[in-house]
C-alpha cells in the first residue's frame, strides 16, 4: 500500500497585540487574517470545516472493492480484502491454480468460490469451438491453442483487424485513397492525373481544345492555349474582327485574311494558302484614287502636272480638277478636261438681257454654250421676263397644288419644307407681300417699318424680323425656308453675300395641315386677311423671280381677270429727280408719287410755304406776344421753336395758369434755361446765341424733361399744361419785372409750337392746329436787324473774350475809326479798314505792311508794334542793350534760340551793384547764375545735357511760380526739362532798369533772344512804336544770318560721297558700296558670306555667287535635280544642261530621279513586291502592301525597330525582324529592361528531392521566356493594334531564388 501523501501548507501571520484568529483554528489548520473579511482557517490535508474541525471520511466513497472492509484516518483509509483477493482496494483476483495444486495433469478450475476443482484430462478441448477466428478466418486448432489463418486483408490473432492498405498512402498526386478488403481504390477526380494510383497526367490537349491552329501547352489539371495573331478566347475560338473598327479610311472595303473564302477571290490571296500563321490583320480594297494599307494615302492626280496653259491642278478622289486661267480680255476662253481646248461655243451667242454666256464642250466633243440669266430673266436664251410690279392696291390669288415632296414619310397629314423666295423693290415701309395659307395657318412676308418680318401660324406663332431697312427702292431677295426652323435669309444692299435670320428654337411641336397652304396671295390679300398683319396695306413696287417651293411662277401665267393691279415689268419713274420739295425739305419716294418731309420752317405739300419769323426788341424796345391754351396738354407734351439772336440773356417763353407762372423757358448765358417752382435745369451745353437760327427742342414727359439733341433727362416736377392757361413769349406785358430770366428777349422767333400747335401772331382763318396771339406789342413781322452803324450804339470790345453775345454802349461816333467803314449784319456790324490797320474796330495799326525792317530782317506785327527778326553769326562781338524801365510786366522768364560748337561762353550777362544774373556754356552745357537780393546767397545750376553739337536749340528759363516773390527756376532745352534750381530767388525786375550784354566770348548763331517777353534786337531798329523795347547801346555788329565755315567747298568725300555741312562740321553721305568717315572704304559685299552652296565674288555695291553644281539661285540656295550626285532610277537619262545635271524619265516615270511610276500600273507579274510585299490594287494601280516590319514603296526596307532606343537601364538593343529583343545588363529583367531584380528577390530554401523538380521547372521557364524582350509593333497594328496578356510569364525561378 502507498504511502499517504501528505500536503503541508505553511503560512505566516503578522502578530498584533490581540490576533483575531488565534485560538480558532483546530487540527494543525492555519489562520489568515484577510482585511475585511476576516480571519480564514487554511485547513491540513484531511481535515475540512471553517475551524478545521472536522476529520473527513475518505471511505465515504467506497474505494474498497469485491466486499473488502473500508477503515477511515487522518487524509487517509485502509481496505481489509476478503480471501481470494488482494490489493490496495482488493481489486486483484488470486488465481489459486498458479500453484498447480492438480496432479496427474488434472485441469485445476479457479472457481468463484475461489475453491479449486480439478477435472480428468482425458478428453482435448477444442480450442475452434468457440469460433475464434473472424472476418471467415480459418481456425486450426492446438493443445490448449489455436491460431487463425486469415482472409486476404486481415490480420490480429484472431484476423480481427482489416488491414488499412492506404496507410502507405499508395494514391499519388492528391489522389483520395478509398481502404477496401484486401484492396484500395484512388479517386483522381479533380487531380488532372488517372491510373490506378493517379500516375499518370492526363493529357488535356489530346481531344484537339485549342481551335483555329492554337498550340495546346499541357499543365496540370490545365492546358492553355497559345494563339495565332487574330484569334483570341480560352480555346483560341474567337476570330477577331480586324475590321470591326473600320481601318480602311476614304469608304475602303476591309476583308479579314483569316475569311477562308478571301483566299482565291483576293487578288492578293490569289496564290496564296489559307494559313493560321499569317491569317492575323486585313487588307483593303480601296476607292479608285486611294492608296496605302488604310486607303489613307490619296493619289495625288495632279502629280503628273496633267493642266496646261497655266491651269491651276485641284487633286480629287480618283481624279483631278483643272482650274482653267482667266481669259484675257477679248480671248476665248480655255476648256476642256486639261484646259487644253479654246472654247469657242459663245461666238455665235444668242443670250438676251444681259444673260452671261458660259461656253461649253460636249462628251461629243461639240462646241455649244449655255446661258446664265441674270435676275428678272429665265429660258434657255434668258428671253423671258420674271418681273411684275403692283402701282396700285391688288393683289394676285392662286390655288397650289398639293406637293408630296413636303410630306415626311409615314405622315400623311404633316407636312414640312416649305420655301418660298422672290426679289423685290419699292419705296414704301409698310406693305404685305404675300400670304401663303388660310386664316388660321399660314406664312407671310410683309414690310414694318422699312424692316422685314416673316410670320407662322401653326398651332403657335413664329416670326424672324431681318431690321433692314429695305424700301430704299433697291432690289432685295427674301428666301423663307420652314423646316426644323422658320429660317428668313436676304440678299442685297448691305448683305451682298447674303444675311440670315431664324428663330431660336427647333419647331419640332409645329405641324402642319397638308390642306393649309395651298391658297396663295401674292401683292396683298382680301380685307379680313389684311387683319392679321401689322401693316395692313397692299404691295407697291416691283416684284420677280417668284419662287414656290422652288418652283419658278412665271407672271404670264398670273394674268387673270380676277387679279387686280398686276402689271407686266417694272417701269418706276425717280419721283424725286426734279426737286418737288424745292430744298426746304426731303423728299420721300412713295414709289409713284413723291411726298415732301419739309424741313422746319416749311410746310405745304411741296414746303412751298413757310412759317413767319418775328423780332422781338428790336431796336432795343420791350415785346412780347400773348397766347391763350385752349386744349389741355397735359404733363405729356413738346414745345419747340427756331430762334436767331446774339444776346445771352433773356425770356423766351413763360406758362402762366392765373396771376403765377408754372413754366419759364429762358436764356441763360446763351443756353437754354427752364424754370419751374420745382427746379432750375440748363439744356445741354450748346450755344444757342450764335446770330444763327438754331432749332429748341423740349419734351417733358410726366415730370421729366429730355433735350434730344444733349440726349439726356433730367427730373422738372409735375408740370401740366392745361386749357386756359396763358403763354407768353418773348417777353411779359404790363411793367412786369423779368429780369430774373435775363430781361427782354432781343431776337428772332419762328414756327413757335407746342405739340402740334402753332402759335402764329397773324390771323390764320380755317386753320384749326393754331393758337391765335390775342394781345402782341412791338413784334416786327420778318426778322429785321437793328441799325448798328447809327451813332447811338456801339459795340464795346474792351473786353474780348465776349464772343457769342455783344454788349452795345452809347457813344456819339461811328463805331468805325481809322479810315474804317461800317457795314451792318444782323444785329452787329463790321469795319472793313484801310490796308495798314486790322481789329474789329480797325483800331489796331498793322506796321509791317510798310516794310519797316532792314533787308534780311523779318517784320512780324505785336500788338502795340512790331519787331524785327533775324538770325545772326558772333564771334566775340558782344551787344549792349538797356530797356530804360519801359517794360510793364515782371521779368519771370528768358528765351534764346542758339547754335554752337563752342564748349563754353556768356549768352546773357547783368549785373548792379546788388543784383547778378548771367547765363552761359560750361563744358557744352548750360550754367545759370543769379541773385536778385532776396535769397542770402548766389543761386547757381546747370542743365543735364550738351547743346553745343551744331543743331537750332530753344532754350527757356523761367520762374516755376511767378506769382511768387520767390520760387524755383526751370531750365528747358527743346521743350524738355534740362534743369532745377535747389534754392529760390525772385523775379529779375532789375533787367528793366540794368544794362544787358549779350554774346560775350562766344562764338555761334542766336536767333530770337527775349527778355520776359521782349525782343532784343541784333540789329538797331530806330524809333520803335511799342512802348515796352530794348535800346541797343553798343557793341559790333554780327554778321546777318548763321552761316559757318565752308567745310564742304573743297569737296572731302570721295568716290561721289555727298558732303553734308553741319556747322563747322561735315558728314559724308556714301554711295552704295563704300563706306568710311570719307566714303574712302569699299564695302566687301562678300565678308557676310551669302553664297551657301557657292563662291562669292565681290562686285562694287554688289556681290556675285559662282554655284556648285547642282545649286542654283542668287545664293546658291536651290537645290536642282542633279543626277550627278544621285543616279536616275528605271532606265532614266542623266543630260547635261546649262550649269547642272538632270534625269529626263522614260514613258510611265516621274520624279526627279524617274522614281514614281505615272500613271500607276495595276498589280501584274511585273510589279514585284520585295520581302513578301502583296501588290494590292485595281485597273488604276496598285500599291506595295508590305509584311510586318518591312517598308518602302517595294517593301525594300527592313524597319528597325531599335531605331526608337526602347530599352532601359543601359541594355543592348537587338534589331529583329518585325521586333527587337533587350539584351539586359546584369541586375534588371523585363522586355525592356524595366525592372530591378534586387527590388524583387525572394528567400526560400531549396531542399534536395526537389532539384530535380526545379531544373525542370527552369528549363520549362527558359522555352516559354524565349519570345520575352521582344516587340513586334507592326503585328501589332496589324491586329488591330492588340495586346494580349496571355504569354506574359513570371520571372524564371533562377531569378527569383537564392
Amino acid at each position: 500500500m502507498a504511502p499517504h501523501a501528505l500536503n503541508i501548507w505553511v503560512t505566516t501571520c503578522a502578530f498584533a497585540p490581540k490576533d483575531p484568529c488565534e485560538e480558532t483554528c483546530h487540527n494543525s489548520g492555519t489562520c489568515r487574517d484577510i482585511p475585511d473579511v476576516g480571519h480564514h482557517c487554511q485547513c491540513d490535508a484531511g481535515y475540512q470545516g471553517a475551524n478545521c474541525e472536522e476529520n473527513i471520511n475518505e471511505c465515504e466513497s467506497a474505494p474498497c472493492q469485491n466486499g473488502a472492509i473500508c477503515k477511515d484516518g487522518v487524509n487517509a483509509y485502509q481496505c481489509f480484502c476478503v480471501p481470494g483477493f488482494q490489493g490496495f482496494h482488493c481489486d486483484l483476483d488470486i488465481n489459486e491454480c498458479a500453484s498447480q495444486p492438480c496432479q496427474n495433469n488434472g485441469t485445476c478450475s479457479d472457481e468463484l468460490s475461489k475453491i479449486l476443482k480439478c477435472i480428468n484430462c482425458e478428453v482435448e478441448i477444442d480450442e475452434c469451438e468457440v469460433q475464434p477466428c473472424q472476418n471467415g478466418a480459418t481456425c486450426r486448432d492446438y493443445v490448449a491453442m489455436y491460431t487463425c489463418e486469415c482472409m486476404d486483408g486481415f490480420q490480429g490473432q484472431d484476423c480481427e483487424i482489416n488491414i488499412d492498405e492506404c496507410a502507405s498512402m499508395p494514391c499519388l498526386n492528391d489522389g483520395r485513397c478509398i481502404d477496401g478488403v484486401n484492396r484500395y481504390q484512388c479517386d483522381c477526380e479533380g487531380t488532372g492525373f488517372e491510373g490506378h494510383n493517379c500516375e499518370e497526367d492526363i493529357p488535356e490537349c489530346a481531344s484537339g481544345p485549342c481551335q483555329h491552329g492554337g498550340t495546346c501547352l499541357e499543365g496540370i489539371n490545365q492546358y492553355k492555349c497559345l494563339c495565332w495573331p487574330g484569334y483570341k478566347g480560352e480555346n483560341c475560338q474567337v476570330d477577331e474582327d480586324e475590321c470591326a473598327q473600320y481601318p480602311c479610311e476614304n469608304d475602303g472595303e476591309c476583308f479579314q485574311r483569316s475569311d477562308v473564302e478571301n483566299y482565291g477571290a483576293l487578288p492578293e490571296l490569289t496564290a496564296a494558302n489559307f494559313s493560321y500563321e499569317e491569317a492575323a490583320g486585313f487588307i483593303c480594297h480601296c476607292q479608285p484614287g486611294f492608296t496605302g494599307v488604310h486607303c489613307e494615302v490619296d493619289i495625288d492626280e495632279c502629280d503628273s502636272n496633267p493642266c496646261q496653259n497655266g491651269a491651276t491642278c485641284e487633286d480629287a478622289a480618283n481624279s483631278y480638277i483643272c482650274q482653267c486661267p482667266e481669259p484675257e480680255p477679248d480671248k476665248e476662253p480655255l476648256g476642256g478636261r486639261n484646259c487644253d481646248v479654246l472654247l469657242v461655243g459663245c461666238q455665235q451667242h444668242q443670250c438676251q438681257h444681259d444673260g452671261i454666256c458660259m461656253p461649253l464642250l460636249t462628251a461629243y466633243g461639240e462646241h455649244s454654250y449655255t446661258c446664265l440669266c441674270g435676275p428678272g430673266w429665265t429660258g434657255g436664251l434668258c428671253n423671258t421676263s420674271t418681273t411684275f410690279s403692283f402701282n396700285s392696291q391688288g393683289y394676285v390669288h392662286m390655288q397650289l397644288p398639293v406637293s408630296k415632296n413636303r410630306a415626311r414619310q409615314g405622315t400623311d397629314d404633316h407636312m414640312y419644307g416649305l420655301h418660298m423666295q422672290l426679289r423685290f423693290r419699292s419705296t414704301l415701309p409698310d406693305m404685305l407681300l404675300y400670304h401663303r395659307g388660310t386664316m388660321e395657318h399660314f406664312i407671310s412676308l410683309e414690310l414694318v417699318r422699312g424692316s422685314l418680318q416673316a410670320k407662322l401660324k401653326s398651332e403657335r406663332l413664329l416670326q424672324v424680323i431681318y431690321p433692314g431697312p429695305v424700301n430704299d427702292g433697291e432690289w432685295y431677295q427674301v428666301t423663307v425656308t420652314m423646316d426644323e426652323r422658320l429660317i428668313m435669309a436676304v440678299e442685297g444692299p448691305g448683305c451682298e453675300e447674303g444675311c440670315q435670320v431664324k428663330n431660336q428654337v427647333y419647331n419640332h411641336l409645329i405641324f402642319f395641315q397638308s390642306n393649309s397652304f395651298q391658297q396663295l396671295y401674292v401683292g396683298g390679300a382680301p380685307k379680313e386677311y389684311l387683319t392679321l398683319t401689322i401693316s395692313g396695306r397692299s404691295f407697291i413696287g416691283c416684284m420677280e423671280d417668284l419662287r414656290v417651293d422652288n418652283k419658278l411662277l412665271l407672271p404670264q401665267d398670273l394674268m387673270r381677270e380676277e387679279n387686280v393691279g398686276l402689271e407686266l415689268g417694272c417701269v418706276k419713274e425717280d419721283v424725286c429727280h426734279d426737286d418737288p420739295c424745292k430744298q426746304f425739305g426731303f423728299c420721300l419716294d412713295m414709289w409713284v408719287v413723291a411726298k415732301c418731309q419739309c424741313h422746319r420752317p416749311y410746310f405745304g405739300e411741296t414746303c412751298e410755304r413757310e412759317y413767319p419769323s418775328w423780332t422781338f426788341g428790336h431796336e432795343n424796345t420791350t415785346s412780347y406776344a400773348a397766347f391763350n391754351i385752349t386744349e389741355t396738354h397735359g404733363e405729356n407734351f413738346t414745345i419747340s421753336f427756331i430762334m436767331r439772336s446774339l444776346k445771352k440773356n433773356g425770356l423766351l417763353l413763360q406758362f402762366c395758369r392765373g396771376q403765377r407762372s408754372y413754366l419759364t423757358i429762358y436764356l441763360k448765358e446763351a443756353t437754354v434755361a427752364i424754370y419751374s417752382p420745382y427746379t432750375t435745369l440748363l439744356s445741354e451745353a450748346k450755344f444757342v446765341t450764335d446770330g444763327k437760327t438754331n432749332l429748341v427742342t423740349l419734351k417733358v414727359n410726366y415730370g421729366h424733361v429730355f433735350f434730344p439733341i444733349a440726349g439726356n433727362h433730367r427730373a422738372i416736377g409735375n408740370v401740366s399744361i392745361e386749357a386756359g392757361d396763358v403763354v407768353y413769349v418773348g417777353g411779359l406785358p404790363g411793367g412786369e419785372n423779368f429780369n430774373n430770366w435775363g430781361g427782354k428777349f432781343k431776337g428772332c422767333l419762328q414756327d413757335i409750337r407746342l405739340d402740334d400747335k402753332h402759335l402764329s401772331i397773324v390771323d390764320h382763318e380755317g386753320e384749326a392746329d393754331i393758337y391765335q396771339a390775342t394781345d402782341a406789342k412791338n413784334v416786327l413781322p420778318g426778322c429785321q436787324s437793328d441799325n448798328t452803324c447809327k451813332s447811338s450804339w456801339v459795340r464795346d470790345f474792351t473786353s474780348e473774350h465776349l464772343i457769342y453775345a455783344p454788349v452795345f454802349v452809347c457813344t456819339q461816333h461811328e463805331p468805325c475809326v481809322n479810315g474804317g467803314k461800317c457795314q451792318i449784319t444782323w444785329n452787329d456790324f463790321k469795319c472793313d479798314c484801310p490796308i495798314n490797320f486790322s481789329g474789329r474796330l480797325c483800331e489796331r495799326r498793322l506796321w509791317c505792311v510798310e516794310n519797316p525792317c532792314f533787308e534780311g530782317g523779318h517784320c512780324v506785327d505785336v500788338w502795340d508794334g512790331y519787331e524785327c527778326l533775324t538770325e545772326a553769326i558772333f564771334q566775340d562781338n558782344a551787344l549792349e542793350y538797356f530797356a530804360n524801365n519801359s517794360l510793364l510786366s515782371p521779368v519771370t522768364n528768358i528765351t534764346m534760340d542758339i547754335r554752337t560748337r563752342d564748349d563754353n561762353g556768356i549768352l546773357l550777362r547783368a549785373e548792379n551793384q546788388a543784383e547778378v544774373f548771367c547765363l552761359g556754356l560750361l563744358n557744352s552745357t548750360l550754367l545759370v547764375k543769379m541773385d536778385t537780393g532776396t535769397s542770402a546767397e548766389l543761386l547757381a545750376f546747370t542743365s543735364d545735357r550738351t547743346i553745343a553739337d551744331g543743331a537750332w536749340h530753344r532754350i527757356q528759363l523761367t520762374m516755376i511760380d511767378p506769382a511768387q516773390s520767390v520760387s524755383r527756376w526751370r531750365l528747358t532745352v527743346d521743350g524738355q526739362t534740362a534743369g532745377c534750381s535747389l534754392g529760390v530767388s525772385g523775379n529779375l525786375n532789375f533787367l528793366n532798369d540794368t544794362q544787358i550784354w549779350l554774346a560775350e566770348k562766344y562764338s555761334g548763331c542766336l536767333g530770337e533772344v527775349r527778355v520776359g517777353g521782349i525782343y532784343l534786337p541784333i540789329f538797331s531798329v530806330p524809333d520803335a512804336p511799342q512802348p515796352s523795347h530794348f535800346s541797343r547801346l553798343g557793341g559790333r555788329e554780327p554778321n546777318l544770318g548763321c552761316q559757318g565755315a565752308p567745310v564742304c567747298d573743297s569737296q572731302p568725300c570721295f568716290n561721289e560721297g555727298v558732303c553734308q555741312d553741319h556747322f563747322n562740321e561735315f558728314n559724308c553721305s556714301c554711295n552704295p558700296g563704300w563706306e568710311g568717315e570719307l566714303c574712302e572704304a569699299e564695302i566687301n559685299e562678300c565678308s557676310s558670306g551669302p553664297c551657301v552652296y557657292g563662291t562669292c565674288e565681290d562686285l562694287l555695291a554688289d556681290y556675285q555667287c559662282d554655284c556648285e553644281p547642282g545649286y542654283i539661285g542668287r545664293n546658291c540656295q536651290e537645290e536642282v535635280d542633279n543626277c550627278l550626285e544621285f543616279s536616275c532610277l528605271n532606265e532614266g537619262t542623266c543630260v547635261e544642261t546649262k550649269a547642272t545635271h538632270t534625269c529626263v524619265c522614260p514613258s510611265g516615270y516621274v520624279g526627279k530621279r524617274c522614281q514614281r511610276r505615272f500613271p500607276p500600273v495595276a498589280c501584274d507579274a511585273k510589279t514585284e513586291c520585295l520581302h513578301g510585299g502583296v501588290c494590292i490594287g485595281g485597273d488604276t494601280g496598285g500599291n506595295c502592301t508590305c509584311k510586318p516590319g518591312y517598308t518602302g514603296a517595294r517593301c525594300e526596307t527592313e524597319i528597325d525597330e531599335c531605331e526608337s532606343s526602347p530599352c532601359l537601364n543601359g541594355a543592348t538593343c537587338l534589331d529583329r525582324l518585325n521586333h527587337f529583343q533587350c539584351a539586359c545588363v546584369p541586375g534588371y529583367s523585363g522586355s525592356l529592361c524595366e525592372s530591378n531584380v534586387s527590388d524583387n528577390k525572394i528567400f526560400a530554401p531549396i531542399h534536395q528531392p526537389e532539384h530535380g523538380l526545379i531544373f525542370f521547372l527552369i528549363m520549362t521557364a527558359r522555352k516559354k521566356r524565349q519570345s520575352e524582350g521582344t516587340y513586334s509593333p507592326s503585328s501589332q497594328e496589324v491586329a488591330g493594334a492588340r495586346l494580349e496578356m496571355g504569354s506574359v510569364l513570371k520571372v524564371p525561378p533562377e531569378e527569383r531564388l537564392i
